[in-house]
């Protein structure tokens, strides 16, 4: 996704602990290649990341914001009361804000979430 990598770095940067969860592990036998495979992906991107989890359930990783453009996992998170911005795309169009239509305003949106968390705490 075009600004992707840079917009990951910026928050990165921002002491964001960007978790990088997929379901990739689809195919019996062939763990190793998809792991590998996506470790190489987000390498050759150089795509900034704390932990990388290869799993169906995106709520077990128990993330306080989510980012998503799936349609199934936006509601699924949501109806178990996490937050989620939506990264639009065409299959998304009718799901409700929080939204982002480009990594700029993803950045925008998680640094403005984690203030919001700071003058919460403080």
């Amino acid at each position: 996704m075009a600004g992707a990598p840079q917009a990951l770095r910026r928050l990165s940067d921002a002491n964001v602990r960007i978790r990088i969860i997929t379901h990739r592990l689809l195919i019996k036998y062939f763990h190793q290649v998809a792991a590998r495979q996506t470790i190489e992906w987000l390498d050759r991107y150089d795509i900034p990341y704390w932990d990388l989890c290869f799993m169906k359930e995106k709520a077990a990783v128990g993330a306080d914001l989510y980012i998503e453009d799936s349609p199934d996992n936006i509601k699924l998170l949501r109806a178990e009361g996490h937050k989620v911005i939506v990264f639009t795309n065409s299959t998304n169009e009718h799901l409700e804000e929080p939204r982002a239509h480009n990594w700029d305003q993803v950045v925008d949106m998680v640094l403005m979430e984690m203030e919001n968390w700071e003058q919460n705490s403080a």
